[in-house]
């Protein structure tokens, strides 16, 4: 076996598989498969957006962090005139939640700058080899599945929101549906035109003048030539956090999810929550006392989370003890992401979590790409919108993760969903190093998700349906109950590396996940 990769649709699966099989290390595929969303899951994520990739180098061991994530432009939305700004309301059965887009809600993309550098530093494939899978797929056409019509339907308002958008998207008149086949050979073009031209003068020259010709300033966006010329891709040494029998590796500051991670877990573990059965109402009360005190820390910065951790911890012991968890004022956040995670035979990992929120309606011009609506992803901007630190990268919850257990195993893991990746995170995590969950079984089991007071949970299955039905009597101000999965609890993708050699993995059924071998 040449190695596995769990991704959020068969055609991404698939294009990471052909890259292993044809002797492509994980980040190869990892990169490829990223690609290929364009293809297997456009409305989830695209190359105008941001992500986080997280890599271990196989024969080394070191772990390594590359933040590709957006960047809040220089100007403010107050100094241009006519900035574009809309809100649209989606609905995701049980609960609706408003988000922004326009060209004023773009920020200053990462994707291709992000993989290509991962490529450049860490992979054995030449760019032009990585996205063949990709390009054939958006040539030849890829039929839209339950999900990604699902998706269609709930996006159809930013899908269409363009002529442009409804070139892409609504080819039939309509937005695209279950049993259509899409495609976009414009896509196609773009990605074997940067491979064959070189990413970085192709990314400058072409990309950057079409986000500049529809998202700068006097268009009504905020982007501007020195947003561009001045992104960077940054490497981090990853957070580390011991879990048990465990320890996590993840994305650090400036990005909050993992640090929120890291909060929830070491509470979850010094409140020794593992003595309760994981059905449990009292289970429930633990994981919902950890998530709000890890949302009230991080009203006070991202410093914060880790920094005054001795006054957290007091403070889930006051509302475990109370029963009843704190209500703070916190965001939503957005449904379009999606991750890849890999293991290559040679122990490379490489997991990547990227997205462009729902998208701002808007395709760059002659590329196929639909632009971001980051600047306007609450959960993105807690202080408000506007008044995220011009030119800094945005704070993100993507937290691409590896989990070394103490008999030599690893596993690798990420999931999309905003406000919900660290939950979700959290709550698979405990699975797999407390309860001894398989992947598979851990992706499987209901989650909830508890924020400003309310808490939203999976009522579906068996036996613990009626034993979670009455967490209805612990949050303050709301419970919201969903019958069966659902893609707002995230789509947690996952490849696992035994202490033996075995390799295992699990797709997200929530977000059209699958798993491959190659």
């Amino acid at each position: 076996m040449r190695g596995v990769i769990a991704a959020g649709s068969t055609t991404t699966a698939a294009a990471g598989a052909e890259i292993l099989a044809s002797g492509g290390n994980a980040v190869d595929a990892a990169v490829g498969a990223c690609f290929a969303t364009s293809a297997g899951e456009p409305t989830l994520t695209s190359l105008a957006g941001g992500g986080v990739m997280i890599h271990r180098d196989g024969r080394t061991g070191e772990v390594t962090i590359c933040d590709f994530f957006a960047d809040a432009p220089r100007a403010r939305p107050l100094d241009v005139p006519g900035h574009d700004f809309v809100g649209v309301d989606l609905d995701f059965g049980p609960t609706t939640q408003r988000f922004h887009i326009g060209r004023g809600a773009a920020a200053v993309p990462g994707v291709i700058p992000g993989l290509c550098a991962a490529l450049d530093r860490w992979g054995s494939m030449p760019l032009a080899e990585v996205v063949k899978p990709a390009c054939r797929a958006l040539r030849e056409g890829v039929r839209v599945d339950e999900f990604q019509g699902f998706a269609c339907s709930m996006l159809a308002s930013i899908l269409t929101h363009t002529a442009g958008a409804r070139a892409v998207f609504a080819t039939q008149g309509r937005p695209l549906a279950a049993g259509d086949v899409f495609r976009s050979p414009a896509l196609a073009d773009t990605l074997e035109a940067m491979a064959k031209h070189g990413w970085e003068d192709f990314y400058r020259d072409v990309v950057g003048r079409a986000i500049l010709a529809e998202f700068a300033p006097e268009h009504g966006g905020l982007i501007t030539r020195a947003d561009l010329d001045g992104y960077r891709v940054a490497m981090r040494a990853p957070l580390q956090v011991r879990y048990g029998k465990a320890t996590l590796l993840t994305n650090p500051p400036p990005g909050a999810g993992g640090t929120m991670i890291a909060v929830m877990l070491r509470l979850l573990d010094e409140a020794n929550a593992r003595r309760h059965p994981i059905e449990s109402r009292e289970y429930a009360r633990e994981l919902c006392c950890a998530m709000a005190v890890a949302d009230e820390a991080r009203l006070e910065g991202v410093a914060a989370l880790g920094a005054r951790f001795e006054h957290w911890r007091a403070r889930h012991a006051t509302l475990v003890c109370s029963g009843r968890p704190s209500a703070p004022t916190g965001p939503g956040g957005p449904a379009s992401t999606t991750h890849v995670s890999v293991l290559d035979e040679a122990g490379n990992a490489a997991a990547i979590t990227f997205s462009f929120g729902e998208g701002n309606g808007h395709v760059l011009a002659g590329t196929g790409i639909m632009m971001n609506n980051l600047m306007g992803e609450e959960d993105l901007h807690p202080n408000g919108f506007g008044n995220s630190p011009a030119g800094t990268r945005l704070s993100t919850m993507m937290s691409p993760s590896l989990l070394v257990h103490e008999d030599g195993a690893i596993t690798v893991l990420g999931t999309g969903g905003a406000n919900r990746i660290r939950t979700a995170l959290v709550q698979t995590i405990a699975l797999l190093a407390d309860r001894g969950y398989d992947p598979d079984d851990a992706v499987a089991a209901p989650r909830l998700h508890y924020e400003n007071g309310v808490l939203k949970a999976e009522l579906f299955a068996h036996e613990t349906a009626g034993k979670r039905a009455d967490l209805a009597s612990i949050p303050a101000h709301g419970f919201v109950p969903f019958p069966e999965r659902n893609l707002y609890f995230g789509g947690v993708h996952i490849v696992q590396r035994a202490a033996d050699g075995t390799l295992s993995g699990a797709g997200d059924p929530r977000r059209g996940g699958t798993f491959r071998r190659a």
